[in-house]
């Protein structure tokens, strides 16, 4: 049986910028911690993002704007 796929939710401008935060508090050397960051910004996020959510939506959000690397 083929597994469900999770309903899409589109990120809020509230959600980018606690991701922001995050990624500006635990970043260090190129290393990004998306556990830490996750957990930190759960009183914001979706309650349903992954890791995976937030590391994907970092790297979209440089592509866009290359000013976030």
């Amino acid at each position: 049986m083929p597994q469900l796929r999770r309903k899409k939710v589109p990120w809020t401008v509230q959600e980018e910028e606690m991701l922001k935060k995050g990624v500006q508090k635990f970043s260090s050397d190129g290393k990004f911690p998306w556990k830490d960051i996750l957990e930190y910004g759960s009183s914001v996020f979706f309650s349903d993002r992954t890791t995976i959510d937030v590391k994907d939506k970092w790297r979209n959000m440089c592509k866009v704007s290359p000013k976030f690397k």
